[in-house]
Protein backbone atom coordinates (compact mmCIF):
# COMPACT_ATOMS: atom_id res chain seq x y z
CA UNK A 1 0.00 0.00 0.00
CA UNK A 2 2.77 2.45 0.95
CA UNK A 3 4.68 1.53 -2.21
CA UNK A 4 1.65 2.28 -4.37
CA UNK A 5 1.16 5.64 -2.65
CA UNK A 6 4.84 6.51 -3.16
CA UNK A 7 4.65 5.63 -6.86
CA UNK A 8 1.54 7.76 -7.34
CA UNK A 9 3.25 10.72 -5.66
CA UNK A 10 6.40 10.28 -7.77
CA UNK A 11 4.44 10.01 -11.01
CA UNK A 12 2.51 13.15 -10.17
CA UNK A 13 5.72 14.97 -9.24
CA UNK A 14 7.23 14.14 -12.65
CA UNK A 15 4.35 16.02 -14.25
CA UNK A 16 4.70 19.21 -12.22
CA UNK A 17 6.06 22.48 -13.53
CA UNK A 18 8.56 22.54 -10.66
CA UNK A 19 10.14 19.24 -11.81
CA UNK A 20 10.29 20.47 -15.41
CA UNK A 21 11.91 23.70 -14.24
CA UNK A 22 14.56 21.82 -12.26
CA UNK A 23 15.32 19.23 -14.96
CA UNK A 24 15.37 21.59 -17.93
CA UNK A 25 16.60 24.89 -16.52
CA UNK A 26 18.67 24.03 -13.42
CA UNK A 27 20.18 20.52 -13.31
CA UNK A 28 21.93 20.59 -16.74
CA UNK A 29 24.05 23.52 -15.56
CA UNK A 30 25.13 22.12 -12.19
CA UNK A 31 28.63 20.66 -12.19
CA UNK A 32 30.69 19.93 -9.08
CA UNK A 33 34.12 20.44 -10.64
CA UNK A 34 35.11 23.62 -12.56
CA UNK A 35 37.98 21.93 -14.43
CA UNK A 36 37.79 20.64 -18.01
CA UNK A 37 36.71 17.17 -19.03
CA UNK A 38 39.42 14.93 -20.48
CA UNK A 39 38.39 13.68 -23.94
CA UNK A 40 40.45 15.71 -26.39
CA UNK A 41 43.55 15.42 -28.56
CA UNK A 42 44.53 11.99 -29.85
CA UNK A 43 41.98 10.23 -27.64
CA UNK A 44 39.17 12.16 -29.32
CA UNK A 45 40.74 11.50 -32.74
CA UNK A 46 40.83 7.74 -32.25
CA UNK A 47 37.16 7.68 -31.34
CA UNK A 48 36.27 9.90 -34.29
CA UNK A 49 38.09 7.59 -36.69
CA UNK A 50 35.95 4.65 -35.66
CA UNK A 51 32.67 6.56 -35.66
CA UNK A 52 30.26 6.01 -38.54
CA UNK A 53 26.64 6.99 -39.25
CA UNK A 54 24.21 4.78 -37.38
CA UNK A 55 26.46 4.42 -34.34
CA UNK A 56 25.09 5.09 -30.87
CA UNK A 57 27.14 7.30 -28.56
CA UNK A 58 26.85 7.15 -24.78
CA UNK A 59 28.55 9.77 -22.65
CA UNK A 60 29.13 10.78 -19.06
CA UNK A 61 30.57 13.73 -17.19
CA UNK A 62 31.05 12.26 -13.74
CA UNK A 63 30.99 15.70 -12.12
CA UNK A 64 27.59 16.75 -13.48
CA UNK A 65 24.68 16.53 -11.08
CA UNK A 66 22.64 14.53 -13.59
CA UNK A 67 25.32 11.82 -13.62
CA UNK A 68 24.56 11.19 -9.95
CA UNK A 69 20.81 11.07 -10.52
CA UNK A 70 20.44 8.92 -13.67
CA UNK A 71 20.66 5.19 -12.83
CA UNK A 72 23.41 3.16 -14.52
CA UNK A 73 26.82 3.78 -16.04
CA UNK A 74 25.81 6.53 -18.48
CA UNK A 75 23.35 9.42 -18.21
CA UNK A 76 23.24 10.42 -21.90
CA UNK A 77 22.66 8.72 -25.27
CA UNK A 78 22.89 10.15 -28.80
CA UNK A 79 22.78 8.89 -32.39
CA UNK A 80 25.32 9.58 -35.15
CA UNK A 81 23.44 10.49 -38.32
CA UNK A 82 26.33 11.80 -40.47
CA UNK A 83 30.10 12.35 -40.36
CA UNK A 84 32.45 14.92 -41.81
CA UNK A 85 33.25 18.65 -41.86
CA UNK A 86 30.80 19.31 -44.72
CA UNK A 87 27.79 17.94 -42.84
CA UNK A 88 25.28 20.29 -41.19
CA UNK A 89 25.58 18.19 -38.02
CA UNK A 90 26.79 14.71 -37.05
CA UNK A 91 24.89 13.76 -33.92
CA UNK A 92 21.22 14.03 -32.97
CA UNK A 93 20.35 14.22 -29.30
CA UNK A 94 17.57 15.20 -26.93
CA UNK A 95 18.72 17.76 -24.37
CA UNK A 96 17.20 20.56 -22.29
CA UNK A 97 17.28 22.45 -25.61
CA UNK A 98 14.97 19.78 -27.09
CA UNK A 99 16.06 18.10 -30.38
CA UNK A 100 19.67 19.20 -30.68
CA UNK A 101 22.02 19.04 -33.68
CA UNK A 102 25.57 18.44 -32.49
CA UNK A 103 28.93 16.97 -33.51
CA UNK A 104 31.04 14.20 -32.02
CA UNK A 105 33.39 16.88 -30.74
CA UNK A 106 30.48 18.56 -28.91
CA UNK A 107 29.77 15.28 -27.11
CA UNK A 108 33.41 14.66 -26.18
CA UNK A 109 34.16 18.15 -24.90
CA UNK A 110 31.37 17.81 -22.33
CA UNK A 111 32.27 14.29 -21.15
CA UNK A 112 35.04 12.39 -19.40
CA UNK A 113 33.88 9.03 -20.73
CA UNK A 114 32.38 8.23 -24.13
CA UNK A 115 31.57 4.90 -25.75
CA UNK A 116 30.57 4.12 -29.33
CA UNK A 117 28.09 1.28 -29.85
CA UNK A 118 26.99 -0.43 -33.06
CA UNK A 119 23.93 -2.59 -33.63
CA UNK A 120 24.87 -5.93 -35.19
CA UNK A 121 21.52 -6.16 -36.99
CA UNK A 122 21.57 -2.73 -38.65
CA UNK A 123 22.74 -3.18 -42.26
CA UNK A 124 23.44 -0.20 -44.53
CA UNK A 125 19.89 -0.05 -45.87
CA UNK A 126 18.36 -0.17 -42.40
CA UNK A 127 20.80 2.44 -41.07
CA UNK A 128 19.40 4.83 -43.67
CA UNK A 129 15.93 4.06 -42.28
CA UNK A 130 17.14 4.69 -38.72
CA UNK A 131 18.71 8.02 -39.68
CA UNK A 132 15.62 9.12 -41.61
CA UNK A 133 13.41 8.18 -38.64
CA UNK A 134 15.69 10.04 -36.23
CA UNK A 135 15.63 13.19 -38.36
CA UNK A 136 11.83 13.03 -38.51
CA UNK A 137 11.83 13.90 -34.78
CA UNK A 138 13.50 17.26 -35.46
CA UNK A 139 10.64 19.25 -33.96
CA UNK A 140 10.21 17.02 -30.91
CA UNK A 141 10.36 18.55 -27.44
CA UNK A 142 12.29 17.15 -24.49
CA UNK A 143 10.27 14.89 -22.19
CA UNK A 144 10.97 15.55 -18.49
CA UNK A 145 8.40 12.91 -17.47
CA UNK A 146 10.18 9.96 -19.17
CA UNK A 147 6.88 8.69 -20.56
CA UNK A 148 6.39 6.09 -23.32
CA UNK A 149 4.73 8.70 -25.54
CA UNK A 150 6.91 9.63 -28.55
CA UNK A 151 5.35 13.07 -29.05
CA UNK A 152 8.04 14.21 -26.62
CA UNK A 153 11.32 12.35 -26.15
CA UNK A 154 14.17 11.94 -23.67
CA UNK A 155 17.72 11.14 -24.81
CA UNK A 156 17.76 7.34 -24.90
CA UNK A 157 14.18 7.25 -26.12
CA UNK A 158 15.26 9.15 -29.26
CA UNK A 159 17.70 6.34 -30.08
CA UNK A 160 15.14 3.60 -29.44
CA UNK A 161 12.34 5.40 -31.31
CA UNK A 162 14.66 5.73 -34.32
CA UNK A 163 14.80 1.91 -34.52
CA UNK A 164 11.28 1.17 -35.86
CA UNK A 165 11.82 -2.60 -36.09
CA UNK A 166 13.30 -2.73 -32.58
CA UNK A 167 16.42 -4.54 -33.76
CA UNK A 168 18.46 -3.24 -30.82
CA UNK A 169 16.45 -5.49 -28.47
CA UNK A 170 16.64 -3.14 -25.50
CA UNK A 171 15.02 -4.11 -22.23
CA UNK A 172 13.42 -1.32 -20.17
CA UNK A 173 13.83 -0.80 -16.44
CA UNK A 174 11.48 0.58 -13.81
CA UNK A 175 12.05 4.19 -12.87
CA UNK A 176 12.97 4.24 -9.17
CA UNK A 177 10.13 5.58 -7.06
CA UNK A 178 7.66 6.03 -9.91
CA UNK A 179 7.55 2.37 -10.92
CA UNK A 180 7.00 3.21 -14.60
CA UNK A 181 9.02 1.51 -17.34
CA UNK A 182 11.53 3.61 -19.26
CA UNK A 183 14.87 3.26 -21.06
CA UNK A 184 18.15 4.56 -19.71
CA UNK A 185 21.36 4.86 -21.76
CA UNK A 186 22.70 1.91 -19.78
CA UNK A 187 19.76 -0.17 -21.04
CA UNK A 188 21.12 0.48 -24.55
CA UNK A 189 24.66 -0.45 -23.44
CA UNK A 190 23.35 -3.80 -22.21
CA UNK A 191 21.06 -4.42 -25.21
CA UNK A 192 21.19 -7.90 -26.71
CA UNK A 193 22.14 -6.75 -30.23
CA UNK A 194 24.80 -4.14 -29.46
CA UNK A 195 28.58 -4.28 -29.93
CA UNK A 196 31.01 -1.97 -28.16
CA UNK A 197 33.28 -0.34 -30.77
CA UNK A 198 35.21 2.17 -28.68
CA UNK A 199 35.50 3.15 -25.04
CA UNK A 200 37.47 6.24 -24.10
CA UNK A 201 38.42 4.49 -20.87
CA UNK A 202 39.65 1.42 -22.79
CA UNK A 203 37.35 -0.74 -20.68
CA UNK A 204 36.35 -3.98 -22.40
CA UNK A 205 33.76 -5.33 -20.00
CA UNK A 206 30.32 -4.27 -18.91
CA UNK A 207 29.43 -4.24 -15.25
CA UNK A 208 28.01 -7.75 -15.80
CA UNK A 209 31.47 -8.95 -17.01
CA UNK A 210 30.11 -9.76 -20.44
CA UNK A 211 33.01 -9.58 -22.90
CA UNK A 212 32.14 -7.49 -25.94
CA UNK A 213 33.76 -7.37 -29.38
CA UNK A 214 36.38 -4.63 -29.60
CA UNK A 215 38.25 -3.26 -32.60
CA UNK A 216 41.84 -3.86 -31.54
CA UNK A 217 43.16 -0.71 -33.19
CA UNK A 218 41.63 1.27 -30.35
CA UNK A 219 43.89 -0.30 -27.78
CA UNK A 220 47.28 0.15 -29.42
CA UNK A 221 49.82 1.42 -26.92
CA UNK A 222 50.76 4.34 -29.18
CA UNK A 223 48.26 6.84 -30.59
CA UNK A 224 47.85 6.85 -34.39
CA UNK A 225 49.30 9.76 -36.37
CA UNK A 226 46.94 12.69 -36.75
CA UNK A 227 46.03 13.74 -40.29
CA UNK A 228 45.80 17.38 -41.37
CA UNK A 229 41.99 17.13 -41.57
CA UNK A 230 41.78 15.70 -38.03
CA UNK A 231 44.04 18.46 -36.67
CA UNK A 232 41.63 21.01 -38.12
CA UNK A 233 38.67 19.26 -36.48
CA UNK A 234 40.41 19.19 -33.08
CA UNK A 235 41.14 22.92 -33.19
CA UNK A 236 37.50 23.78 -33.95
Amino acid sequence: MLREIREIICRRMLRTKLWELLLVHVMPFLRLNPYYTSIRGWKYTRGYRLLRPGDIILSKDRWKLLSFLVPGDFPHATLCIAKGPDEEFEVAEMTHLHYTKSTFFDICKEADRVVILRCRDWDDAYIRTVIHTCMSFENAKYDPTFSADTDTLYCSQLVIASDPEKRLKVKPFKLPGAGTECYSPTCILNAENVTLIWDSNNEIQTKHNKILKIEEAVYDSEPPPVTEEEETLIRQ
